[in-house]
């Protein structure tokens, strides 16, 4: 027993979070089978049973209709073509107990309110044998209204504005001085320069280009100046005394001598 309730469990679960195809159970809905673009009944009027069952899956009403023919048209001599504008859907046929055929089809709409149409086969051997259009029309009173996924949508994006909203708060105005030192440092306009500044940009260029050269020959200059000079000699005074002294004795002795013999 309580495996079956977590199967219930799950089964439900899966279903609110769309995992699954949302079905709510089945509807009988009464109609009339009527000339193409008309409200007159058609002739094929009488094969078609009501009332036709309708589902809601996937935000979308599914109908399935029975075309029902005697025993004595032959083994299902109505064929389905076409319905709403598309091929018709989980097609299957049976018989019942007095051997009438029954031929089930579906289609998929999500507006029971305007005409549907469909293209049909009919072929009783030795009777009739044509292609035949046909419209219906439902009354749709009592139907359960459609859950739109626009709706969703709707929703998500009020939430995400309510989210981004806090974030649009937390901008802060820039005062004067800071716009003004975010334009000093704003880049340079990518717009072509004209021909007066390409023509400055290049006497810019040469005159770069010439200062190298003047300050480096400058520099040679110097250099050869500073070799060309010959540095001072230095005066040693102790040499030139010792020197003088040696002169006035040699004077001086000479000048006896000389007297002397004299």
């Amino acid at each position: 027993m309580s495996r079956v309730i977590k199967w219930g469990l799950g089964l439900a679960f899966l279903m609110v979070v769309g995992i699954l195809p949302l079905t709510a159970h089945a509807q009988a809905i009464s109609y009339s089978a009527l000339k193409y673009g008309t409200t007159q009944t058609s002739m094929a009027s009488g094969y078609f049973v009501r009332p036709a069952q309708v589902t809601v899956k996937n935000h979308a009403y599914v109908v399935t209709m029975d075309i029902k023919t005697a025993k004595k048209l032959t083994n299902w001599p109505v064929k389905v073509l076409s319905v709403n504008g598309g091929a018709p859907e989980n097609v299957r046929k049976t018989k019942d107990s007095a051997g009438n055929s029954h031929l089930y089809y579906s289609f998929t709409t999500t507006d029971l309110k305007h005409d549907i149409n469909a293209k049909l086969y009919i072929d009783v051997p030795k009777v009739y044998k044509a292609t035949h259009n046909i419209s219906f029309k439902f009354k749709t009173q009592g139907l359960p209204a459609l859950m739109t996924p626009k709706t969703t949508k709707t929703a998500t994006s009020h939430k995400s504005q309510a989210v981004k909203q806090p974030a649009r708060a937390t901008v802060t105005k820039q005062t004067p001085a800071a716009k003004k030192s975010s334009h000093a440092v704003q880049p340079a306009s990518t717009k072509q320069p004209t021909a007066k500044a390409k023509r400055n940009s290049s006497r810019v260029s040469r005159h770069s280009q010439s200062a190298p050269t003047a300050s480096s020959s400058s520099t040679k200059t110097q250099a050869t100046s500073a070799a060309d000079q010959v540095p001072k000699q230095k005066i040693h005074w102790g040499g030139l005394i010792g020197g003088a002294i040696a002169i006035v004795v040699l004077v001086g002795g000479g000048s006896w001598w000389y007297f002397g013999r004299h």
